[in-house]
C-alpha cells in the first residue's frame, strides 16, 4: 500500500485554493428549495484560485477503485512526507464515491467504499491541515455512471456543505443538449448559497477553453 500511495502522490496534479468559511447550524438546517441564487453578476473572481496551489486527485491512479482507506492513507502521506510543507494541500476524491439518492433527493456516499461516511472523512483530512474535495457531473449521470447533479444542484451543494467540501470537480457527461453556461452558473449559485462556496472546477464541455474563460469566469474558479 505504501508503494501504491507513493506512486499516486508522485502523480499529483495542480488544483485550486479555496477558503472554507465556518458553517452555522442555521445553514445546515436549510431546505435547499429555499436557497436563493446570488444576485451579484460579478461574484467571480472572489479570491479563489488567484494562484495555483497544489493537491492530489484519485482518478489517474485509482479510477473507480477509490475507497476510504486510500484517501486516509494519502492524507497521512501528504501531511508527513514534506508535500504539505511544500504547498500541497488538496485531497480530492474523483468519480465513483457516490451511493444513491435518498427519499428526499439528497446524494449519499457508497458506504461499502466509505464506511465512515464523507463527513467523517472530510474531518479526517481537515485534521491533517489539508482540504477536502469531491467530484460530480452537470449531467444526469457522472462519467462513471453514478448519479449526476442535474436537477439536484441545490440539494447537492447543501450536502457538500454539510460534509465540509472545499473543492468540487464538476464534469460534463450525460448532459444531452444542456447549455454549459447555464449549468455552470446554476451550480455556482447553489454552492455560494450553501454558505460554504468551495472552489468550482469545471470541464469545458461544449465550449472551447478560451470562450469558457471569457464567458464563465464570473461563475467558476478553474476550467479544464
Amino acid at each position: 500500500m505504501t508503494r501504491k500511495i507513493s506512486s499516486a502522490i508522485a502523480a499529483t496534479i495542480l488544483l485550486l485554493q479555496a477558503t472554507s468559511p465556518a458553517l452555522g447550524q442555521e445553514v445546515l438546517d436549510q431546505d435547499p428549495n429555499t436557497l436563493a441564487p446570488s444576485k451579484d453578476p460579478k461574484r467571480r473572481p472572489n479570491g479563489l484560485a488567484q494562484t495555483p496551489p497544489m493537491g492530489w486527485n484519485s482518478w489517474n491512479k485509482f479510477a473507480c477503485k477509490v475507497n476510504e482507506q486510500t484517501i486516509r492513507a494519502t492524507a497521512d502521506a501528504i501531511a508527513t512526507n514534506g508535500m504539505k510543507a511544500a504547498g500541497y494541500e488538496y485531497v480530492v476524491i474523483d468519480d465513483c464515491w457516490h451511493g444513491t439518492r435518498n427519499a428526499d433527493g439528497f446524494i449519499t456516499e457508497d458506504r461499502d467504499r466509505f464506511p465512515s461516511g464523507l463527513k467523517a472523512l472530510a474531518d479526517y483530512v481537515h485534521g491533517k491541515g489539508l482540504k477536502f474535495g469531491i467530484y460530480s457531473d452537470a449531467g444526469t449521470k457522472t462519467c462513471g455512471g453514478r448519479p449526476g447533479s442535474q436537477g439536484h444542484e441545490y440539494q447537492d451543494a447543501l450536502q457538500y456543505a454539510r460534509w465540509g467540501v472545499d473543492y468540487l470537480k464538476y464534469d460534463w457527461c450525460s448532459t444531452g443538449v444542456r447549455n454549459a453556461e447555464e449549468a455552470y452558473a446554476l451550480m455556482s449559485d447553489a454552492l455560494r448559497a450553501s454558505g460554504r462556496d468551495p472552489v468550482l472546477d469545471v470541464r469545458v464541455g461544449q465550449l472551447e477553453a478560451l470562450a469558457l474563460g471569457r464567458q464563465h469566469r464570473q461563475y467558476v474558479a478553474h476550467h479544464r
